[in-house]
């Protein structure tokens, strides 16, 4: 199955049939593989190119590819990806999540000990103006993270419930690093729980790019929430967990 998924490049002439059908049939007659075709997703960035989330029907191993759209070329996605348009990136970081296996949770007693003995300052504390809190909740999170925008956007259900306490990491490279470490900086001195929130949401989108002067910001503080969050069995993002009061 690996020397499929490494080796899928394959060149016909498109039939008239569904996309979905097309590409299937593609690589049944090239490779002798029976793979299903999942989804297939447009580029902002081109009309002619399709990402392709192809299935194992015999392990249910999960891979991207791109085709183009009439499904005469399959090419397997490398680690390369250029596009002018950030949702592009976007969703194929967000597809890239969905083909990698299931993290293993870490030990909950281990994350208790790990949240509680944290400096109140590593973390971005959003406060809940709720009569009844019943726990707070911790979020690990990346600021290119699809997931982690995702859940940034459902936060003020959480805190209906108690405080949140958000550690920034950079499990997406360097541009993670800096675009987290800009949300620290601009936190600083910001008391208000909704502008904080408005801060971090600028910084999450996809369409923000930092200038020069940003990029050039210290990342060392969010390199260091990494290799912790690392070093206690944390090995993507979202993670949320909650202590009761």
């Amino acid at each position: 199955m690996k020397k499929i998924w490494c080796l899928i490049a394959l060149f016909v002439f498109a039939s008239g049939a569904d996309l979905k059908t097309q590409i299937a049939k593609l690589i049944k007659d090239k490779t002798n593989t029976q793979l299903e075709v999942s989804k297939v997703y447009d580029l902002a960035g081109s009309k002619d190119l399709k990402i392709v989330m192809l299935e194992s029907k015999a392990d249910k191993e999960k891979m991207l590819v791109l085709a183009t759209a009439d499904g005469a070329v399959i090419v397997g996605l490398s680690n390369v990806f250029i596009s002018e348009n950030p949702k592009d990136l976007a969703l194929l970081s967000e597809l890239y999540q969905q083909t990698m296996p299931p993290a293993k949770k870490p030990d909950p007693k281990v994350l208790d000990k790990f949240f509680s003995t944290l400096k109140s300052s590593r973390y971005i504390t959003l406060t809940s103006d709720s009569k009844n809190k019943t726990q707070t909740t911790y979020i690990v999170s990346d600021p290119r993270c699809p997931s982690c925008r995702k859940e940034l956007g459902e936060v003020e259900e959480r805190l209906k419930t108690g405080d949140v306490k958000i550690l920034l990491v950079s499990f997406l490279g360097n541009e993670s690093a800096i675009k987290a470490s800009l949300i620290y900086e601009k936190l600083i001195g910001v008391k208000n729980t909704q502008e904080k929130i408005k801060i971090m949401k600028e910084i999450y989108d996809p369409n923000f790019k930092p200038s020069k002067r940003e990029s050039m910001i210290s990342t060392k503080q969010v390199e260091k929430n990494t290799a912790d969050v690392t070093g206690v069995g944390i090995e993507s993002v979202p993670l949320v967990h909650t202590i009761k009061r």
